[in-house]
């Protein structure tokens, strides 16, 4: 059995804001944001734009790209790691946005932060295997924009906002199959990636609005030096399981951590640039929407893709590795 890909569309919100807009709110040198981070351009939500928005907003596109109705889905996955609301989960919100109780397919959220689409992915796979659902669609809705503060530079200009939605389709004669996934973890890393307040461990009653606590902090330094620890027997353990070079895929789509993962990336597998779909210096860091924003912008700028093996790549707070190769 393959599955198809029906549709997959991305929604950018506003328009692109240039590092040096941002260089001038964290009152640093101008340049240095774009210099430290890759990021030319990212999207950030204006103050009235939510998650769920966001997500209703793409699968909408993804419907009519698709020609389909709400009707038509069996199944509805969220895959990020921002939310509205503690309680309910993305998925019901969105669903309500676009449908009402006529529609009565189930809906679950899957967050495992950065990889929450590459596991999405995964869970599609194994129920439209399974034959249990025919049509499923994932949504990545991710807003950094709002838990970032200009106090800490390096990660104010990393991040992006943006929503990317997929449709895919049992087939037995059109699409792709997925011939590896593959995850590991190392929780030593556990807090490496960490918004301390909001949560049960400390909710902040007591911290004011301005608690820098309330903010994405990121430990990039440890975060690189575990991902470097593993990342070679990761990837050889995938080239020896599926008889395959890291070189000889057609294409890599990897999660934009930052300017230097992805640099080291390139250099420690011996990788030329066009081996990989960048989109770091576009969008930024846009944590879950990454890959499939990857995805994206390779499938629309691709009319044949039989035969082609792709490697879909990254890394997530935790720390997560993830690797899924797709053969078209």
């Amino acid at each position: 059995m393959k599955i198809n890909i029906l549709a997959i569309e991305k929604y950018l919100p506003g328009t692109a804001i240039t590092s040096e807009k941002l260089d001038v709110i964290a009152q640093g040198k101008i340049g240095r944001i774009e210099k430290n981070t890759g990021v030319q351009y990212r999207y950030h939500v204006a103050k009235n734009e939510n998650v769920c928005d966001m997500g209703a907003k793409v699968l909408k596109q993804a419907l009519l790209k698709a020609n389909l109705q709400a009707k038509d889905i069996d199944l509805l996955i969220f895959a990020g790691a921002s939310f509205d609301y503690p309680v309910p989960h993305n998925s019901v919100i969105i669903k309500s946005k676009i449908t009402d109780d006529k529609v009565n397919f189930p809906c679950l959220d899957i967050d495992t932060t950065c990889l929450s689409f590459l596991n999405a992915l995964d869970v599609a796979h194994l129920y439209l295997q399974s034959k249990r659902y025919k049509r499923i669609a994932i949504v990545c809705s991710e807003i950094a924009s709002k838990c970032l503060t200009p106090a800490n530079e390096k990660v104010f200009g990393l991040f992006g906002d943006a929503a990317v939605a997929m449709i895919l389709e049992s087939s037995q004669t059109i699409g792709y199959t997925p011939i590896y996934t593959h995850f590991e973890n190392y929780p030593s890393g556990a807090l490496h990636a960490h918004v301390p307040l909001g949560g049960v461990v400390n909710r902040g009653h007591e911290s004011t609005a301005l608690d820098e606590g309330y903010y994405f902090n990121m430990d990039g330094k440890n975060l690189i030096r575990l991902t470097t620890k593993h990342i070679n027997q990761f990837v050889a353990k995938m080239e020896n399981d599926i008889a395959v070079k890291i070189q000889n895929f057609d294409k890599i789509i990897t999660h934009q951590t930052s300017k230097y993962g992805n640099e080291f990336f390139l250099r420690n597998f011996n990788l030329k640039a066009d081996k990989v779909v960048e989109t770091l210096s576009f969008y930024g860091n846009c944590i879950s929407a990454s890959i499939p924003l990857g995805l994206e912008h390779f499938i629309k700028n691709n009319s044949a893709l039989n035969n082609k093996k792709i490697l879909l790549l990254g890394t997530g707070a935790g720390l997560t590795l993830g690797s899924m190769v797709l053969e078209f």
